[in-house]
């Protein structure tokens, strides 16, 4: 169903037009309202009542255009009216006496209601770790830092070991982080050692030979003589030097030193030459 349709208002029905009152007896005059069409502003009279409360599409005849007409702001509407509810009667004696109690109902519903059963979640289970690979890992960082250590301690102590361990200066040589050689172009050689007894004593008689095999004068250092076990365990050890200071290219000196009560297992005799000083 449509728009309805709407005609013009005569001018004779015009609101501003004196109207001369209905005189029939018992009827009164139908209301009536004028709406404008919003495109071409043509008036029309309708009666509001059509409209609803909320109002309806209309349709102009002049230019054809649909728009929504709502009724009057002072067009009576309708309101429904609720009954209130009536009120609870009063409880009666019989009724209190009868009514269960709240506890009761509580604890009996309590009763009546299944326990909870309660679930346990079983805990999230961690990834697995790939504890031969740690493990290994941890050796293989361990062993690196012992051999670091033991390279840091034989170079910082390089003296030491070398002086302890002749052959190890062959090693500290074929790293290339050997020391400079003290002595360097001289030669010990035919060192022998006798056993004698002077004054009631014990004394060990030490002889040997330094051989300048360089092309310049070098500077003789002291002596560091050694004794130790056949199975060249460290016994006793003095320092000396002698009398001349400097060989000459090519040049030959021979020198003897002695150990008063040299100890009895002494059965190899090392010389070296040694940066200590005389009696240290």
């Amino acid at each position: 169903m449509g728009p309805p349709r709407l005609f013009p208002v005569p001018y004779r029905d015009f609101p501003n037009r004196r109207r001369e009152p209905i005189r029939q007896q018992g009827r009164q005059p139908p209301p009536f309202m004028i709406i404008t069409c919003p495109a071409c502003s043509t008036r029309y009279s309708m009666d509001p009542l059509s409209l609803g409360p909320q109002g309806r599409r209309v349709r102009c005849t002049k230019c054809k255009n649909v728009w929504l007409q709502t009724p009057p702001d002072d067009m009576p509407r309708r309101v429904d009216l609720t009954e209130p509810e009536p009120a609870p009667p009063p409880p009666t004696a019989s009724s209190a006496a009868a009514a269960p109690d709240a506890s009761v109902v509580a604890a009996a519903s309590a009763a009546a209601s299944p326990p909870e059963e309660r679930v346990a979640i079983p805990p999230r289970p961690r990834p697995a770790t790939r504890k031969g690979m740690s493990a290994g890992l941890g050796i293989l960082i361990l062993l690196l830092v012992i051999i670091g250590l033991a390279a840091a301690a034989g170079y910082f102590f390089q003296k030491q070991v070398v002086a302890s361990w002749p052959d190890a200066r062959e090693i500290y040589a074929a790293l290339g982080i050997a020391n400079p050689v003290l002595g360097k172009g001289l030669e010990i050689s035919n060192i022998t050692m006798v056993s004698q007894t002077i004054d009631g004593q014990p004394v060990l008689v030490v002889h040997g030979e330094i051989f300048n095999k360089g092309q310049a004068g070098i500077a003789v250092p002291n002596l560091l003589a050694t004794l130790r076990t056949q199975q060249r365990q460290w016994l006793f050890d003095w320092v000396f030097k002698i009398e001349k200071p400097q060989l000459a290219p090519g040049e030959t000196v021979t020198f003897t030193t002695t150990a008063k009560n040299p100890p009895k297992e002494a059965k190899l005799l090392e010389v070296t030459f040694t940066e200590k000083a005389v009696g240290s």
